[in-house]
């Protein structure tokens, strides 16, 4: 029996991992937001809560698209 896929398919490369880090962090965040708005801090305590955790995750994923970019580059020069 024939299977309907066709013999193109490449091994994941280092930028697939970034991706799925950023649905975890995406997650993150929306978990960070449901537990600020549900607790009664003061406003400017909210708003510094989700500034740091949006900076922190937002250079999280910088960082790791950095190095994943910095490996194609690598392996495309070796190439």
């Amino acid at each position: 029996m024939r299977s309907s896929r066709f013999g193109t398919s490449k091994p994941p490369g280092p930028l697939d991992a970034v991706k799925l880090e950023l649905a975890v962090v995406l997650g993150l965040v929306v978990g960070v937001v449901i537990v600020i708005w549900r607790l009664d801090l003061g406003h400017w305590t909210e708003l510094g809560l989700l500034a740091g955790s949006g900076f922190g995750l937002g250079g999280w994923l910088a960082l790791r698209t950095r190095r994943a970019v910095g490996q194609v580059r690598s392996t495309d020069e070796d190439a």
